[in-house]
């Protein structure tokens, strides 16, 4: 059950991995758009000699493209860390195995479980 449950966590773990370095690549290399999530209006300033419209446009774009490499490095993270979960849980199962098929009656395999 361990190992079952270890490899589904290796690879929904490379998973998350692998669409977060896609995500990036897409966005960053191939220039494809992000979602908007902050969507600022133009500011108006007044100044002495007269009102100035200051377009929001760039500051937009560059909040936007921050929150989605903030949140494509968050699920490499967990990605890493489901993965993890689940090679320890390989390991554990590996180590059960290996002292189920310890002899406990010859002197070798006692010296190795005290090794161990």
């Amino acid at each position: 059950m361990h190992k079952i449950l270890g490899y589904l966590l290796l690879c929904a773990g490379l998973f998350f991995i692998f669409f977060a370095c896609v995500g990036m690549y897409k966005t960053f290399i191939l220039k494809a758009p992000v979602a908007q999530v902050v969507k600022m209006s133009n500011v108006t300033a007044q100044t002495a000699q007269a009102q100035i419209q200051i377009p929001m446009d760039g500051v937009n774009q560059l909040a936007n493209t921050a929150l989605f490499a903030v949140l494509m490095v968050f699920l490499a993270t967990v990605g890493g860390k489901v993965a993890s979960a689940g090679i320890n849980l390989l390991k554990v199962e590996r180590i059960y195995d290996a002292l189920s098929e310890l002899d406990l009656n010859k002197k070798e395999d006692l010296e190795t479980l005290k090794k161990v």
